[in-house]
């Protein structure tokens, strides 16, 4: 199955990323395509981008899904050990039938991704 990928490299989430992101999702829908690389390694300051990451999933994607999506976010260790340590208090959860994971490495990211 293919594999989009969306690559960010400015300092911060801005508007850009989220229609970007917004299209990707619509794309993988209209597409087909079950499965998401988003790059998101960049040199900033960790920051509370959960929301902005996980909150369209259940705004764009529909509730019901026909088949499972899969989404690798590749971030740098300083963002990946602050998004890991506030997931559990973000208030945005993907719906059940995405499964969303926050790598360090490209090379992990698509190494999962092919797995499923």
């Amino acid at each position: 199955m293919d594999t989009l990928h969306l690559s960010y490299n400015a300092a911060q989430l801005s508007g850009s990323f989220g229609e970007a992101y917004h299209r990707a999702l619509k794309e993988m829908l209209a597409q087909n395509v079950d499965k998401l690389l988003l790059d998101l390694k960049r040199n900033a300051p960790p920051t509370d981008e959960a929301d902005a990451l996980l909150q369209p999933l259940t705004t764009i994607l529909p509730s019901h899904l026909q088949r499972p999506l899969y989404i690798a976010a590749v971030v740098s260790e300083g963002q990946y050990q602050y998004q890991v340590g506030n997931s559990i208090a973000s208030a945005s959860l993907p719906p059940s039938q995405v499964e969303f994971n926050y790598f360090t490495s490209r090379r992990d990211a698509t190494q999962w991704l092919s797995e499923n």
